[in-house]
């Protein structure tokens, strides 16, 4: 029986140094590729790729109401006053923030109001609340859910 390990090529290197280099290969590959990745070094130095950068929940609330068509869109500067102002008058902060507004706006719709957007209702909310003061949003939203279905 042959053993294949020990057959030389064209130049004289058997199968055994071959897999001995091999074994090598990839870890060495892997530490040059960290390496280069840790020191900003890219694969193709033209094309520089901009910074990765997670959007607000101003811009996620305003890309909700694109995808779903909602009407009397905002500007993204308008969303970003809008939950800026709101943000300054309640005790929830960023997404936890985005989160309550997306809330309230689901209970409308849920309740057959859907002429609200995500805009309308952070402006909404925050019309009624003093400056200065944070207020907890969540109550004033389910204040404002009860109001709308009222009057619905």
């Amino acid at each position: 029986m042959t053993d294949w390990t020990e057959l030389a090529t064209d130049d004289g290197v058997t199968g055994h140094d071959q897999r001995r280099k091999r074994r090598w290969l990839i870890p060495t590959t892997l530490v040059v590729v960290a390496a280069g990745a840790a020191l900003g070094v890219t694969l193709f130095p033209g094309k520089a790729r901009p910074p990765i950068m997670n959007p607000s929940p101003a811009v996620q609330l305003r890309a909700m109401d694109v995808a779903a068509k909602t009407p009397n869109l905002g500007s993204e500067a308008d969303y970003t006053r809008a939950f800026d102002t709101l943000s300054a008058r309640c005790q929830e902060q960023g997404q936890a923030l985005a989160d309550e507004v997306g809330s309230v706006l689901w209970l409308l719709n849920h309740n057959g109001i859907t002429d609200e957007n995500h805009l309308t209702v952070m402006q909404h909310l925050a019309a009624p609340l003093p400056i200065g003061a944070k207020q907890l949003c969540a109550q004033v939203g389910d204040g404002y859910v009860s109001r709308r279905e009222e009057h619905a």
